[in-house]
């Protein structure tokens, strides 16, 4: 495939930045309030590398199977490699199944290490995998059987690629591009794999972060990357996304007095952009605060008199999964759900 010259024109300003740090082969973090566009300029930046460097790997993962799906939806490329975090990592450490082995007894062993035990609290010998023909990666955890499921392959990948710098360099020259859409619910073990145990090798590549740091909605995510942007020399270049193509002017400003991390957004100067009008004037929407002594949203749905049976006029958001299951109605098989995690 023929490489076409990029139209930096066409792309937003913060895409064009982005592409000017990823050709000075620059680290960055595209952060971006909610209703930014940054899954918009993720794609556009997709874009632009895929057209400037076609025959270069590119691998952008992202935290669920729908955001997956919803970037795969917008772009495509045969060099493109769209994943989650957890299958990213499984995909480069699995063909190094000895080494596997020998980490995951290593980390078995190692008393300051919780996350990947012997079902009994038991020191296992360097033999433990001897009868399994390889460690599987599945839904589930048998860790006696040679399965691991999610948590453990983020431990077992960081172990690894601190330990072997030849996965490091390979991993490096696989993917000249790792993405890494909504950063901030990510794993801070990643982010170690990402930006410190890759840079022992000194191959190039270019890791690029996209997302919001007051959005980090999982404990025990990174939520902000400030130790590697808010340094003297830092390691990652930060780029605000500050135009808002989705939220009326009042949501803009109310946003702007809750954030704390010096990111102040504006309406979008684009006049087809959601929040503006048929005048191209952004639109100014309304603000309200309501409080109610019960858990029954009724009340403050009459007072709204809004058509919340009109899915297309009142988008409702329930922030917790029993909300949820009990609106769906199957809050008994959420209990059970809960009650035993297994």
């Amino acid at each position: 495939m023929a490489s076409k010259k990029l139209d930096l024109e066409n792309l937003s300003e913060e895409s064009r930045h982005v592409i000017d740090l990823i050709k000075s082969k620059k680290h960055f973090l595209l952060s971006g309030g909610a209703g930014s566009g940054k899954t918009y300029s993720l794609v556009e930046v997709l874009k632009a590398v895929v057209s400037d460097s076609p025959s270069l790997n590119i691998g952008c993962i992202t935290y669920t199977n729908a955001a997956v799906n919803e970037i795969e939806d917008r772009i495509s490329h045969d060099n493109l490699y769209v994943s989650t975090i957890h299958d990213f990592l499984w995909g480069n450490i699995k063909c190094f199944q000895s080494e596997i082995k020998e980490t995951l007894v290593e980390l078995i062993n190692d008393p300051e290490q919780t996350k990947i035990k012997h079902p009994e609290n038991e020191v296992v010998s360097q033999y433990f995998f001897d009868d399994c023909d390889s460690i599987q990666y599945k839904e589930y955890l048998k860790l006696a059987k040679g399965i691991i499921s999610h948590d453990e392959v983020i431990v077992l990948a960081s172990k690894m690629f601190e330990k072997y710098e030849k996965l490091c360099l390979i991993t490096k020259d696989k993917y000249p591009f790792i993405f890494v859409d909504e950063y901030q619910d990510t794993d801070p073990l990643v982010i170690e794999i990402l930006l410190e145990h890759l840079e022992k090798s000194t191959k190039e590549n270019v890791v690029g972060f996209f997302g919001d740091a007051m959005q980090s909605i999982y404990d025990g995510s990174v939520g902000n990357l400030d130790k590697y942007t808010k340094t003297e020399t830092p390691k990652v270049i930060e780029v605000f996304k500050k135009q808002n193509r989705r939220n009326p002017l009042k949501i803009i400003n109310l946003a702007n007095q809750l954030r704390v991390d010096g990111l102040i957004q504006e309406p979008s100067r684009d006049r087809t952009a959601p929040n503006m009008d048929e005048d191209g004037n952004v639109k100014q929407g309304l603000v309200e605060f309501l409080y109610s002594s019960n858990d029954s949203l009724d009340s403050v749905r009459q007072h709204l008199g809004w058509e919340f049976d009109n899915n297309e006029l009142v988008k409702e958001l329930n922030l917790t999964h029993s909300l949820i299951a009990d609106k769906a109605n199957f809050p008994e098989l959420m209990r059970i759900y809960d009650k035993d995690k297994i």
